[in-house]
């Protein structure tokens, strides 16, 4: 759970962590937080700026090996930077095998991505790559449409190792917990606040707190405030 020094967390990033940490399901990682927002293109936003600011939608975009989430907020008064509040007002989701392909657009900090989904639709989210109000927003920019092209984001939804040799990026690093400790603990060893260690990609071993077992799985809370569901083999007492 290593954080660049020039990436630290900042306080929407520990937000979006509070707020996604919760709905994750057993074996679900995030792979790429960005803020993006729903608004009329640019020359809407020329002609018709007090209308197009009207019409925005910031949301909180995560983007995980199953789903990606855009969790509804509003943007804090008297700012034009496009700060966000830190306030969930509800929660959009599409599973990752849907998007078939995404493209982007836009010019400067004023950016588009257009996801073509499996239903026909399209769905486009603006975005302002050069921004760090959320840490990880240029890495969404991108990569992720690399990884949905490249049918790799697919592949790991579908249970494949295809984001195996992507490095993790900014403050999200990444947890498929895939070198099992020895010997691997049963269901039930670890009750929550148990104080354990988890065996991450890299071979490293990080400090965490059981929260609660289920499935083959332990939700652990790690020391920046981060929770994973982490295999059971790969959980190992502190």
């Amino acid at each position: 759970m290593r954080v660049p020094a020039e990436e630290a967390v900042n306080e929407h990033d520990q937000y979006i962590q509070s707020q996604i940490g919760p709905i994750l399901q057993p074996g679900e990682q995030v792979l790429f937080v960005a803020l993006m927002r729903r608004q009329p293109g640019i020359i809407w936003q020329i002609l018709f700026a007090l209308i197009s600011a009207l019409l925005m939608k910031p949301y909180f975009a995560v983007l995980t090996n199953r789903r990606l989430l855009l969790i509804r907020t509003k943007l804090r008064a008297f700012t034009f930077t496009g700060v966000p509040k830190h306030l969930n007002l509800g929660v959009e989701e599409h599973d990752v095998r849907q998007l078939q392909s995404c493209s982007t657009g836009g010019i400067a900090n004023n950016r588009s991505m257009t996801f073509q989904l499996a239903s026909g639709s399209k769905m486009t989210l603006r975005i302002s790559p050069m921004f760090k109000i959320v840490t990880g927003t240029k890495e969404f920019f991108d990569r992720v449409p690399d990884l949905i092209n490249s049918g790799q984001l697919a592949q790991l939804a579908s249970g494949g190792q295809g984001y195996a040799a992507m490095p993790a990026q900014g403050a999200w690093p990444q947890l498929p917990m895939q070198q099992p400790m020895a010997p691997a603990p049963p269901m039930g060893g670890f009750g929550p606040g148990a104080r354990v260690l988890v065996v991450a990609r890299d071979g490293g071993r990080y400090p965490a707190t059981v929260v609660q077992a289920q499935g083959g799985h332990y939700l652990c809370a790690m020391p920046d405030g981060q929770q994973h569901w982490i295999e059971a083999q790969s959980v190992g007492p502190a």
